[in-house]
């Protein structure tokens, strides 16, 4: 087991607010754990010196959480960006994405300077380069992919989140329950289908939008095509190919952004495989949104992965 800390801090003070962070759940199987990534421990101390050097940066940010009852809020958001910065390490060291101190001071200089890069955000002006290593990466994950991925898929509807549930968990018994599913759903007139295929290069907004992705084959995933719409989809991956030899067409010109967004799905297939832990401290791992979220129902939706993986 490996230990993860943001420079170097390990031992904080910790003032009253932070003490709110501890609360009482007894966290993943470590002691002391805020979150374990694979074989990495996110030691709970590292969330609480964060959350304490952001108050102290700004003091006004306790008094309005405070007043609106979201210090846990707070907690949360640092617990799940740090899940994500080690996903995103874990996956750059694999897929041997680079990114230079050039393009990151470069990046920094084109936001203004440290002091405006991170205005009114959870980083600090001195952690300037750590958010925009972590983005620039995130960005080049989605570059290497956008043109080449193609995921191939059943897919079923459900008007709410308990029927999208069940429907996922259905097709998650296998590939012939979920070819039943969708043809007993296409006979009732749902939106529904079987061998769709779907490239990021058809639609970027789309790549940029779904985790279907970011998912390996076997794995079901329910989410909403847009949050609060009361419209769920529901889809069992059968296929992911990679086209080393697919020609570039998003890849040199897609807003930075997306390619974020892009490469943030990619995340799931990592989170997948290595696993995901959260403290009950700070809620629960959303496996679809890559975030932490307060509670199993406040989750944008639902994965299952193969039986293989599951444990």
């Amino acid at each position: 087991m490996s230990f993860r800390t943001r420079h170097g801090r390990f031992f904080a003070s910790i003032v009253a607010a932070g003490l709110l962070l501890a609360g009482c759940g007894s966290g993943p199987s470590h002691a002391g754990a805020a979150a374990i990534v694979g074989d990495t421990r996110i030691p709970v101390t590292e969330v609480q010196s964060w959350f304490t050097e952001l108050l102290d940066r700004q003091p006004d940010i306790r008094t309005r959480l405070e007043q609106q009852g979201a210090l846990d809020d707070l907690g949360r958001q640092l617990a799940g960006q740090l899940v994500r910065e080690e996903l995103v390490e874990r996956v750059a060291r694999e897929e041997r994405l680079r990114v230079t101190d050039q393009q990151v001071a470069e990046r920094i200089r084109q936001l203004g300077g440290p002091e405006a890069a991170t205005e009114g955000m959870i980083y600090g002006p001195h952690e300037a380069g750590e958010m925009v290593r972590t983005q620039l990466l995130t960005a080049e994950l989605g570059r290497k992919y956008i043109d080449r991925l193609t995921v191939t898929f059943d897919l079923t509807s459900a008007s709410n989140r308990r029927e999208a549930e069940e429907k996922a968990r259905r097709m998650a018994q296998g590939p012939e329950q979920a070819a039943q599913l969708v043809a007993e759903d296409k006979a009732a007139g749902l939106l529904s289908g079987t061998d769709q295929r779907l490239r990021p290069a058809e639609s970027l907004q789309l790549a940029a939008a779904t985790p279907l992705f970011g998912a390996a084959p076997g794995t079901v995933l329910a989410f909403e095509q847009t949050p609060n719409s009361g419209q769920w989809l529901v889809a069992r991956i059968k296929d992911r190919a990679v086209d080393p030899a697919a020609p570039p067409q998003l890849a040199g010109s897609a807003a930075e952004e997306a390619l974020q967004q892009f490469g943030t799905h990619l995340l799931g297939i990592t989170a997948d495989r290595v696993g995901v832990e959260l403290s009950p401290r700070y809620g629960v791992w959303d496996p679809v949104s890559m975030a932490a979220v307060p509670s199993e129902g406040e989750t944008t939706g639902f994965r299952f992965l193969p039986h293989a993986q599951q444990s």
